[in-house]
């Protein structure tokens, strides 16, 4: 496939382009500045996708629909409809969500999943260069709760590099399939992403690339993991694991690898966390407490460290309940078509999963990687006339 084919700026182009603000707005002019920014964008994915509305869409995209509704209840129930701040807390996830699942969709359905990863990739190039500027100035900022580079923080700008090595392997995924080359060209994106996490002090991203890394080379555990169920029953396991968290670290093994890498206290600390987190989750565990919620950071200075309960805290259990339903829904036929895409959206997916057992990792990333196996599921086979983006 050829990376450099010309593409034209069509409206679907700019629908991308809008939509990968969403999903990675600029923070170098102030958080605040980024959620309107986000907020803004959202707004013309929006108009773009009424402007593309129709009953066939609405019967692919019901189950998102549905679950984008439930966090817009929830968010209004807490924050009222009333003021500017209300209005972005209620409205910013829904729409994201939205944008990121159907904008994909009705450009992959016109034009093939290629130009979605085309568009982000190239994206993500403008991004680089003020991107490691920053980090190079900024340096290492062991910190999550400011942004000090320009695409945030430490865990943002991780998650950043991983949909740019995504959407780089789903226009190289024959060469990746096929060539020794390619495969070593990932490996040694892992071990450079590994080695670049290592230096911000973010274990997420560790954990990400080693889990890549195991999918892509072991394949036993890949195989494992290619049951219809497979991807909703790890999701609703990594938020389980916490609650048995205490006898996991009692395990020796397990003690004797968290000193070795030096995050025993860290998990300790975890523990405690997830206690605290319980009962802030029984008072309202119905519809949570909406969207952006500060509560778990007043209450413990800290935020949920794990993906699945912070989607419970700011969206109760009913929340919960259907993103698991918008992941099994979006994943159940997944190998029917574009297995080869499929499976390599998976590997990333499946990174954050992993690492949702120890971080916030539920989010705009995640709905990214889930949308992309959702439009290689929904998409036609693989045309050679795919690189020619209209």
């Amino acid at each position: 496939m050829n990376e450099n084919h010309g593409m034209k700026i069509t409206i679907s182009t700019l629908a991308l382009i809008s939509l990968w603000i969403v999903i990675v707005p600029i923070y170098s002019f102030g958080y605040q500045t980024a959620l309107r920014m986000r907020f803004f964008c959202s707004i013309l994915c929006m108009i773009y996708i009424i402007s593309h509305f129709n009953s066939d869409l609405l019967k692919k995209t019901w189950f998102i629909w549905i679950y984008a509704g439930i966090t817009l209840i929830s968010s209004v129930h807490n924050y009222g409809i009333w003021g500017i701040s209300a209005i972005m807390n209620d409205f910013l996830h829904p729409f994201s969500v939205l944008a990121i699942f159907i904008i994909p969709l009705i450009v992959t359905e016109a034009s093939g999943i290629n130009k979605v990863a085309k568009v982000f990739l190239r994206c993500s190039y403008v991004y680089f260069i003020p991107t490691m500027a920053t980090v190079i100035l900024a340096g290492r900022v062991d910190a999550g709760w400011y942004e000090p580079y320009f695409v945030g923080n430490k865990f943002l700008l991780t998650y950043y590099f991983l949909v740019m090595f995504c959407s780089w392997g789903i226009i190289h995924i024959e060469e990746i399939q096929n060539t020794v080359k390619a495969k070593v060209k990932v490996v040694a994106f892992c071990v450079v992403g590994i080695v670049f996490s290592g230096y911000l002090y973010c274990t997420t991203g560790v954990v990400c690339y080693l889990t890549v890394l195991i999918l892509m080379l072991v394949i036993p555990i890949r195989k494992i993991l290619e049951k219809p169920l497979s991807i909703a029953i790890s999701i609703v396991l990594s938020g389980a694991l916490p609650l048995g968290m205490t006898a996991i670290l009692s395990i020796p093994r397990v003690n004797a690898l968290l000193l070795a890498i030096n995050e025993t206290a860290t998990m300790n600390a975890r523990v405690r966390i997830y206690e605290i987190l319980m009962s802030i989750i029984t008072q309202k565990y119905w519809l949570g407490y909406g969207y952006n919620t500060l509560i778990v950071k007043e209450r413990l200075y800290s935020n949920a460290q794990n993906g699945m309960l912070h989607i419970i805290v700011q969206f109760g259990m009913l929340g919960a309940a259907a993103l698991v339903l918008l992941c099994y829904i979006a994943t159940r036929n997944r190998y029917k078509r574009n297995k080869d895409v499929v499976e390599w959206c998976e590997f990333w997916l499946f990174a954050l999963i992993v690492a949702g057992i120890i971080e916030i990792t539920f989010g705009v990333f995640f709905y990214v990687f889930l949308a992309l196996i959702n439009c290689a599921t929904n998409a036609k086979e693989k045309r050679r006339d795919e690189d020619a983006i209209c």
